[in-house]
């Protein structure tokens, strides 16, 4: 497999349907359709940790026939918002509109979880609360653009003073932003929707059971970003304002990922496994893997993942992490990160 990887001077694209939620750690998409792109159609693909969707996405795009599992709640809402666009922007607008005249209706309405609340002005924390009164009512899409727009909401109630990725601390006196038009440009800006979407789906599992629910040496591609190496928490910043609202049991979401850098190896060591049970003879793994400081001394993440590896390698890329906000930490720890793209067979 002849991979070739661009360096690209800007990971941003915000004109897109994957601006419609900042998730945590999520791949370029810009990076995920290079590599995509030189991919073949009509084949099967997988990505045992889709988080957002967007290496899920892009491969339903190309046409091939894309897989995407994730176990945390809220990448499970993004990625089947993304999967599931109405073609026709009316239809999305018309059901919001509904949603938005029904909670406006609402003669009383449950209060925000004051973990929550403490990040948003009153009335923009009522029309929330009222929104997700309604939920049920949203299409995939609608309750995709609610979550984003929760976090669009959080950022302007803070005067803008968070980033778009980032939670800040709580800014006082704190702006009323209207949330309701907040979420009908949501939908607006976003709507990208695919074609015919019916071999692509998502699975709403661990990865660590893929041969549960794949059947085996039925998928030709594997392209994943697996949970980073220094284990990041999935269920933090706009994540933890999501899930604190909805009342989630963060601590029991998170106790499920892999998370925890003890067990880090052998929960990946299990994923590998699973992936070689599901994974053609003669099918490519393609992991995007980066390195990790630890008591002064740099890991690195190929070295460590083909060491650990039932597949065949095949080759490495690498290159230098750049164009994000992660050299702010770089010039902090004085080392100059890498990432690679591992290539696999079986």
């Amino acid at each position: 497999m002849d991979l070739k990887i661009q360096e690209l001077a800007s990971v941003s694209n915000p004109k897109s349907v994957h601006g419609i939620y900042p998730y945590r750690g999520k791949i370029s998409a810009l990076d995920a359709i290079q590599v995509v792109n030189q991919l073949p159609s009509n084949k099967v693909l997988l990505d045992p940790f889709c988080g957002s969707g967007t290496i899920v996405y892009e491969g339903a795009k190309k046409g091939m026939s894309a897989i995407g599992v994730d176990l945390n709640p809220v990448a499970q809402v993004i990625t089947a918002g993304k999967l599931n666009i109405d073609q026709n922007l009316s239809n999305e607008l018309e059901s919001i509109q509904h949603v938005i005249d029904l909670a406006k209706g609402l003669t009383t309405v449950k209060a925000m979880p004051e973990a929550a609340s403490k990040h948003f002005h009153t009335e923009s924390a009522d029309q929330i609360m009222r929104i997700l009164e309604h939920k049920e009512e949203l299409s995939a899409y609608g309750l995709a653009c609610v979550y984003g727009a929760i976090c669009l909401t959080a950022r302007g109630c803070n005067d803008y003073k968070w980033t778009s990725s980032t939670v800040g601390k709580d800014i006082i006196p704190k702006r009323n932003i209207n949330f309701y038009e907040k979420l009908v440009l949501k939908v607006k800006k976003h709507h990208y929707p695919l074609g015919n979407t019916s071999n692509s789906r998502l699975i709403s599992s661990d990865a660590r059971t893929l041969a549960d629910h794949i059947q085996s040496d039925s998928v030709d591609y594997v392209f994943t970003s697996p949970p980073y190496f220094d284990c990041l928490d999935y269920t933090a910043y706009y994540a933890k304002i999501i899930m604190e609202i909805l009342g989630n049991d963060r601590s029991e979401i998170k106790s499920d990922l892999i998370q925890n850098f003890g067990t880090y190896e052998q929960s990946m060591k299990i994923v590998l496994e699973q992936l070689h049970e599901v994974v053609k003879e003669g099918g490519k793994v393609l992991f995007v893997v980066g390195d990790k400081k630890v008591h002064g001394s740099v890991i690195n993440g190929a070295d460590f993942f083909n060491d650990i590896t039932p597949f065949k390698k095949v080759k490495t890329i690498e290159r230098s992490y750049t164009g994000s906000s992660s050299q702010i930490f770089d010039t902090l720890n004085k080392t100059t990160r890498k990432e690679q793209i591992v290539v696999w067979t079986k």
